[in-house]
């Protein structure tokens, strides 16, 4: 439930459910917790992975990889960056007759966490060697052209097709117009339109050949800058954005099933009305979201069982070890003479003397005398 849901609610659907008390504090423990056993669970996964290979496991025919980033609200008052992968299977439905594919993707899964790009490029492994990654015939990756997101690509499925998420492109193209023909004119929703419908349906080099046609309309430094930047981002992708051909083989040309892995697994836990979130509680908490929104639980549950069963185990061993290095001889009293460890009797006597205490009361005292407390000196005690 804490993975679900913030902790307060939590304990009430618990309560409601089950009836059973449980305090938000501790929800919260538990929770943070498990879920940093299920984090650790996945990084041995990924450099058992690394060290001994990928399992045998069903080649998928065609995937579609997606990976980008997104930022929540630290205690501290910073912001950090959460990168989600989408990893999933997709098939192609033609329409009208045949000119327009319908792709579509199922069987998505995700990993999501704020590591930096090395690291979550490497415990990404995992989930990509569930999946089969290296025995799809074919894979697609759809992202924004980030340099992570290359380097991504190269370390796990250098062969896959690469491909501009087609909004990001169309973005740029978007910028380049409203520095020439300014925001909300008819003159940029004209000229929007028709370089939307061409970036998609006619080979890439057009709309580099518009947006060269628009460079004599920059009167400012400031709208010659933002065409030079939209061109040779284009430019430099130019076998990236060829949207005509990968629509006329069938594959995707948007990135919405990362974008639902930010929605489904960050947004809806980590991003609602007024949350902050500890650092050291991000990832143990977005390893359970992972395990809830891959319909995985059952299974990460077990194994999250299994990983404290062997923690306790390798503690309880190891305090038994520390056990038996301990020297199981007793100390004697001739092994310290022998040893020189002992201080003489006459040099105790000169540090610390001992004082004589009486073995016998004194003739004098009250008891003796059987001088016992009267009734009327406890009147006090009244």
């Amino acid at each position: 439930m804490g993975s679900k849901m913030p902790f307060r609610e939590a304990v009430e659907e618990v309560w409601h459910g089950h009836k059973t008390a449980v305090g938000e504090a501790t929800c919260r423990r538990v929770t943070y917790r498990n879920g940093q056993a299920a984090e650790a669970i996945v990084c041995q996964e990924a450099a058992r992975r690394e060290k001994e290979g990928f399992d045998e496991t069903e080649a998928p025919e065609r995937l579609v990889l997606s990976a980008d980033g997104s930022f929540i609200h630290l205690t501290n008052g910073e912001w950090r960056e959460v990168k989600g992968m989408a990893v999933g299977e997709f098939e192609t439905e033609r329409s009208d007759g045949g000119k327009e594919a319908d792709v579509r993707t199922r069987n998505l899964s995700y990993f999501t966490r704020s590591y930096r790009a090395r690291e979550f490029e490497y415990f990404a492994l995992a989930e990509l060697a569930r999946r089969g990654l290296d025995k799809a015939e074919t894979v697609v990756a759809v992202t924004d052209g980030a340099e992570w997101l290359q380097s991504f690509i190269d370390y796990h499925c250098p062969k896959a097709v690469r491909i501009i998420d087609f909004a990001h492109a169309v973005g740029y193209v978007a910028e380049a117009g409203r520095a020439v023909w300014g925001e909300d004119t008819e003159a940029f929703a004209s000229w929007f339109a028709r370089s939307r419908h061409q970036l998609k349906h006619q080979p890439p080099q057009r709309t580099l050949a518009e947006l060269r046609l628009l460079q004599p309309k920059a009167k400012q430094d400031e709208q010659a800058a933002a065409l030079d930047s939209a061109r040779l981002y284009l430019q430099r992708r130019l076998e990236m954005i060829d949207y005509p051909y990968f629509q006329r083989i069938g594959y995707p040309i948007g990135s919405g099933s990362v974008e639902s892995a930010h929605k489904q697994v960050v947004q809806r836990r980590f991003k609602q009305a007024g949350m902050r979130w500890a650092p050291q509680n991000v990832d143990p908490l977005l390893a359970l979201r992972d395990l809830t929104c891959n319909q995985r639980w059952s299974e990460g549950w077990d194994h999250i069982v299994d990983y404290h069963w062997q923690q306790r185990h390798h503690i309880v061993r190891q305090r038994k070890q520390e056990g038996r290095s301990k020297p199981s001889a007793s100390v004697t009293f001739s092994m310290l003479k022998d040893s020189g460890l002992l201080t003489p009797a006459a040099e105790l006597d000169e540090i610390a003397p001992v004082k004589e205490k009486p073995k016998k009361k004194p003739e004098d005292h009250p008891w003796r005398k059987n001088k016992w407390p009267t009734k009327e000196s406890w009147r006090w005690n009244k």
